[in-house]
């Protein structure tokens, strides 16, 4: 693999990643394994696509490549593409040393997914939030997409006007933790509707993440429980069911 990134590599984007994923096999958020097999928007996901064997799947934004395996495990043949090399060459390793022959690892950015395409399937897991321009983005995924191809999101949501007043104002000071990287932001209904415009669109809340992210980022994890019940009485009210940090977009074209 060579060393070098693509000329539309985000260089300073691609350093953050490279650094977290250096981390490798000793930590758990960069250490490739096989997923839970139960993992709910990997279920979820493999139900709107259907039956994958024999199926292309283009994993964007594999990172430590547990989905990539996922969807290898069930006999599609999986292009699972990063802005990190690091990350690629975790995956690449992995797969050569289980002889695992139906992973192919690309260092790509998202915007340049047209040349590994035509695909049947696309699958994201917070990779759309990242990517700009997003409404050429979403033009180039309809075009990567075969005709009735099926693309999943599994994403954050700049739904709820209160958390992003605190993402902005409150988090990465008074010792409240911010993670990702600096040009990230939550991905907006603006954007959902870019993505639309281009593709069957269907969104669903699979929770209500909303009141356990005062547990997560205000006290330190405490008091989830309590924090929790008041998520799971809520969800119950579409309306604010919308306002949720986590929403899948099942796509079709």
């Amino acid at each position: 693999m060579s060393s070098t990134a693509p000329a539309s590599v985000d260089t300073n984007t691609a350093a953050f990643w490279d650094t977290v994923f250096s981390k490798g096999q000793s930590c758990p958020y960069t250490r490739v394994a096989m997923p839970d097999p139960d993992d709910a928007k990997l279920q979820r996901a493999h139900e709107h696509f259907g039956n994958l064997a024999g199926k292309t799947v283009l994993d964007i934004g594999c990172g430590s490549g547990a989905t990539s395996l996922f969807f290898a495990q069930h006999g599609a043949q999986v292009i699972s593409i990063d802005i990190s090399a690091v990350a690629i060459d975790n995956l690449k390793q992995y797969c050569d040393r289980h002889s695992i022959s139906n992973i192919t690892p690309i260092q790509m950015p998202a915007q340049d997914i047209r040349e590994v395409g035509p695909v049947d399937f696309v699958f994201g897991a917070m990779i759309l939030h990242h990517i700009e321009p997003f409404e050429e983005f979403a033009a180039t995924l309809r075009q990567t997409l075969v005709p009735r191809g099926k693309a999943f999101f599994w994403e954050n949501n700049a739904s709820s006007s209160f958390m992003m007043w605190c993402r902005k104002h409150l988090t990465g000071r008074f010792g409240i933790p911010k993670h990702g990287d600096a040009k990230e932001h939550p991905l907006t209904p603006r954007e959902v509707r870019a993505l639309d415009a281009h593709l069957d669109v269907e969104v669903e809340y699979p929770e209500l993440l909303y009141f356990r992210m005062c547990s997560t980022y205000f006290l330190r994890g405490r008091f989830e429980a309590p924090f929790k019940a008041l998520d799971d009485f809520f969800y119950r009210y579409a309306g604010f069911r919308k306002r949720s940090y986590r929403q899948y977009l099942l796509c079709t074209r």
